[in-house]
């Protein structure tokens, strides 16, 4: 994240996080570019009070916002959110939604599981069986009304080959990691580079 962060938070620039859950990741960007405003918005206002109460910044601030029905109040230079897409039901609206709150050549950074590697796959299942409201990330599906909402997919890239739950990984494997995951089925995650377009 803090790669792809560097080049678009020049000084005053706005930083908009995308379901930012209880704030944590924000909060850390926010602390590592004082002179960038961040902006945390997430739909659950539980998460929010928990952010507003353990991750206060002079230059960070959380709101409560639904993209589908309401706009942030902030016109963000950079965006990104990790697994959100996947959970939205009715992506046209929501996609109005972040469009609106993008100036016209901003980045949004999207990464979601990837469908294609096999443990992401089963383990999502396995989340759906259990009733949780989890379903795949379908790229074709959701590639196509990225375009329509006003977005282009400068970038698409694969990453994380081993899930969040391995907290060691051999030093072997480790050399390699960056080089493997780049491969569809390998990869944990898919991450787009988006450019919100003028029109």
């Amino acid at each position: 994240m803090r790669k792809a962060l560097a080049p678009c938070t020049v000084p005053e620039a706005s930083v908009l996080e995308i379901g930012c859950g209880p704030g944590s990741l924000v909060a850390q960007l926010a602390s590592e570019q004082p002179d960038a405003e961040f902006v945390g918005v997430d739909v659950d206002p539980k998460m929010i009070d928990h952010a507003r109460k353990y991750h206060p910044r002079d230059n960070l601030r959380y709101e409560l916002a639904d993209f589908s029905r309401e706009r942030p109040t902030v016109v963000a230079d950079f965006a990104y959110g990790i697994d959100i897409l996947h959970h939205v039901h009715d992506l046209a609206p929501f996609l109005a939604g972040v469009h609106a709150s993008l100036r016209a050549g901003a980045t949004w950074l999207a990464i979601e599981p990837n469908v294609f590697h096999p443990y992401i796959f089963w383990s999502q299942r396995r989340m759906r069986r259990a009733g949780l409201d989890e379903d795949h990330f379908r790229p074709w599906i959701v590639e196509p009304k990225l375009r329509d909402a006003g977005f282009a997919v400068r970038d698409r890239g694969y990453a994380f080959l081993f899930p969040g739950c391995v907290q060691r990984v051999p030093e072997a494997l480790a050399r390699i990691e960056s080089v493997l995951e780049r491969f569809r089925p390998v990869g944990g995650s898919v991450v787009y580079r988006l450019e919100r377009l003028s029109s």
